[in-house]
């Protein structure tokens, strides 16, 4: 949409005192006195602001907020207002608030043209979300889709996107509009625990937790004191989304049962968020612990639940919910006590991975059913049904390539091990919204553009490389491009470029080695990669879509990790023996070993080194290792362990993660660490520190001259008035 029709499709909407100017007088504006122009688009954005909140609150049949936050002096506390009771995403509240930094200035001797023109960005970016939004709900029937998405408005420089050549197509993709709701800045990715929709219905994935509620909801039926469940978690975990459900098929469950979103009912303009919660949990202080005649389930993030906790501890209000909290060990990672107590309960999204160790390896039928959601081949599956749609049009683009490749059980499979390689090494938390955008950025480009046809998909379009080689796309792609396949140089990598680049016809070798279903898109146009001179793209898309397709152990430490981890809490103690072996190597070859049993307690920088005698026995933490041992799958766990030794009657335990595995598995090599090694292992460094520490310093103590290694071994003598004895071992 470009900017000008934006501007001429807000005069159908908003209202000003007189009629909104055209565009071309607001640039004129703009040009010749900047404050004037903002002064002028302050009058614009109330009314735009007004509207917005109209058109969210007839969407989600909510009450309307009061019209007197529409004025110059509230506008950002209404702003924060649709934020928390509407959902507006965070890109349109910054759009809001950048707007309203600037308005503030208008008046100032410094504001310039091009800030003005940033004002109007805000602006229009807005207003393309009120326009969009009215269009969907037919309200305006007579603003045409076409004219609308043969454009796009807010990129700096006004750009048409689908008319620029002739290889782009002038249709609208039903698929691509479709994919739009996973995007994290959609609406319907942020779920209203009052309203529950066709899509949503559709979209649901049953889940553990959701059967624990809904056990403690039938037992509070019985109950006639009043109990409070605090629903607990993180950003977009799907606290909302399970409440929602429950209330569309569970109302007798729900019945009397009051329920409170923290994320998005606790703005009030007279309370903060924890005096919002204090209001709420009013009925379960200590002195009216239950007096309320109605259960209340609250929806809450756990950084907010700690904020509250320790609000409380210093108050010295909430004791009994507050000794609850601590007895769930929600914020001790790897303590679990109990969820239940009285009048409180407590269900942590957090308690479980979205991934379950395996013998066979990490697995996640979570993730995979959230993709089966949106590619199986099922008309029931409006994702699908709107692909096929379009098909039927003869409408393509590179999304529609990317989906079918996705509908690849190979590639599901891998995207997802790749995700949770993710999770275990970076220690990154996937919600169930995040997930959603991740799959709506490996599917639709940056800049999509509908085409003619699937020849003309550019090579850095493709699935493959929008999963590894966008990492300013989002945090996630960021962690993905630390993975990229492109970075573990092997053999086999080797040979496949090569034969690529050598090969008489590599369209016939992509499909030998990919599969012909999966020689699609930018691949029919390889044979020419030469005289375009792009053999570079398609040799990094070479690799990435074959990493994909036949995943390989590129990886050992990884997979040695993985492997520890479930026999830790399986117990196996076979297999974690062999993981003590590796640590006890490691403990001499920290900062070295003069003979067996001796440590090296300083550095190598001087004449003579001290080494101190060790005598360790290996050690778990008994409340993690073996909890699982009669399952043939680990759900509750951490991806680290709790290991060490003990010595002399003292026990040192360490946090063992894949990071600071990967670096004792170099060591073990032969790898020596340098100083910012140790630093980045700096738990393990001060557990070897308190090896040292503990051990006998009065016998058995080694000096090591550092040029020709001559040992020297200081000795107490037991019959002798002298207080050391030195005696030369080599």
């Amino acid at each position: 949409m470009r900017k000008e029709c934006v501007w001429e499709n807000l005069k159908r909407i908003i209202e000003l005192n007189d009629d909104l100017k055209d565009y071309s007088d607001i640039e004129t504006m703009l040009n010749n006195n900047p404050a004037l122009a903002v002064a002028y688009m302050d009058q614009v954005f109330l009314a735009i602001s007004l509207q917005r909140m109209k058109q969210l609150a007839k969407q989600i049949n909510s009450e309307e907020i009061n019209g007197l936050y529409f004025e110059s002096s509230k506008i950002k506390t209404a702003w924060q207002l649709l934020k928390n009771k509407f959902d507006v995403s965070s890109e349109e509240f910054n759009y809001a608030m950048e707007y309203h930094i600037l308005s503030n200035r208008k008046f100032e001797d410094s504001l310039t043209e091009q800030e003005a023109q940033q004002g109007l960005k805000c602006l229009l970016f807005i207003s393309e979300k009120l326009i969009a939004n009215e269009t969907q709900t037919d309200s305006f029937a007579d603003l045409h889709l076409s004219e609308i998405e043969t454009a796009v408005t807010i990129d700096g420089e006004s750009q048409e996107m689908l008319m620029a050549e002739n290889n782009f197509s002038t249709s609208e993709s039903k698929f691509v509009s479709m994919l739009e709701v996973l995007q994290s800045s959609s609406r319907e990715s942020v779920v209203n625990a009052e309203s529950f929709g066709d899509l949503r219905r559709y979209m649901h994935v049953e889940r553990a937790i959701q059967k624990e509620l809904e056990k403690v909801l039938i037992k509070l039926k019985q109950k006639e004191r009043s109990s409070l469940i605090l629903l607990c978690g993180s950003v977009g975990d799907g606290k909302s989304h399970l409440l929602a459900y429950m209330k569309e098929n569970y109302p007798d469950l729900l019945k009397d049962v009051t329920i409170h979103n923290d994320s998005t009912e606790s703005y009030n303009p007279d309370k903060n968020s924890l005096e919002t919660l204090e209001q709420v949990l009013a009925p379960f202080a200590d002195a009216e612990n239950g007096t309320t005649s109605r259960h209340v389930v609250i929806a809450i993030n756990l950084g907010v639940l700690h904020n509250f906790y320790s609000h409380q501890r210093k108050k010295g209000r909430f004791h009994n919910l507050c000794d609850f909290i601590d007895n769930c060990g929600v914020f001790d990672k790897g303590r679990h006590v109990t969820n239940h107590d009285g009048d409180f309960h407590l269900l942590n999204f957090a308690d479980t991975q979205p991934y379950v160790l395996t013998g066979e390896g990490p697995k996640s039928p979570f993730f995979l059913q959230l993709i089966d959601k949106v590619t199986s081949q099922d008309y029931a599956n409006p994702f699908y049904n709107a692909w096929v749609q379009d098909q039927e049009n003869e409408i393509t683009s590179a999304a529609h390539c990317n989906y079918f490749l996705l509908q690849q059980e190979e590639i599901r499979e891998s995207i997802v091990q790749s995700l949770i390689e993710a999770m275990i090494k970076k220690k990154v938390f996937i919600s169930t919204r995040s997930f959603y955008n991740f799959l709506f950025e490996i599917i639709v480009p940056i800049k999509h553009q509908l085409l003619l046809n699937d020849s003309l998909i550019p090579v850095n379009d493709m699935l493959p490389n929008l999963v590894y080689g966008h990492p300013d796309r989002s945090p996630l792609l960021t962690i993905l491009n630390e993975m990229d396949p492109l970075k573990r140089r092997l053999e086999v990598t080797d040979r496949l470029v090569t034969n690529l680049i050598l090969k008489a016809n590599p369209f016939q070798y992509v499909k030998e080695e990919l599969g012909e279903k999966s020689s699609i898109g930018a691949w029919k146009h390889v044979n020419s990669m030469f005289q375009k001179d792009i053999q570079t793209e398609f040799s990094r898309l070479f690799l990435r879509q074959h990493a994909l397709l036949f995943r390989k152990n590129y990886d050992d430490a990884y997979r040695e990790f993985v492997k520890f981890l479930y026999s830790f809490y399986i117990g196996d103690e076979e297999e974690i023996g062999r993981l003590f072996n590796l640590i006890e190597k490691v403990i001499y070859a920290w900062k070295g070993s003069p003979k067996d049993r001796y440590v090296f307690a300083d550095s190598p920088s001087k004449n003579f080194r001290i080494a101190f005698e060790i005598n360790i026995n290996p050690e778990v933490d008994e409340n993690m290792f073996g909890s699982v041992s009669r399952l043939d799958k680990v759900e509750r766990f951490t991806s680290s362990m709790r290991l060490g030794y003990s010595q002399k009657g003292q026990t040192f335990l360490f946090e063992l993660d894949y990071k600071l595995y990967s670096l004792l598995k170099q060591i073990n090599e032969g790898y020596r660490p340098n100083r910012q090694d140790m630093q980045d292992a700096l738990q393990f460094s001060e557990f070897h520190d308190k090896i040292l520490k503990s051990s006998d310093k009065k016998n058995n103590v080694l000096l090591v001259h550092t040029h020709d290694g001559t040992i020297l071994e200081v000795k107490k003598p037991r019959f002798s008035k002298a207080k050391f004895e030195v005696g030369k071992v080599n």
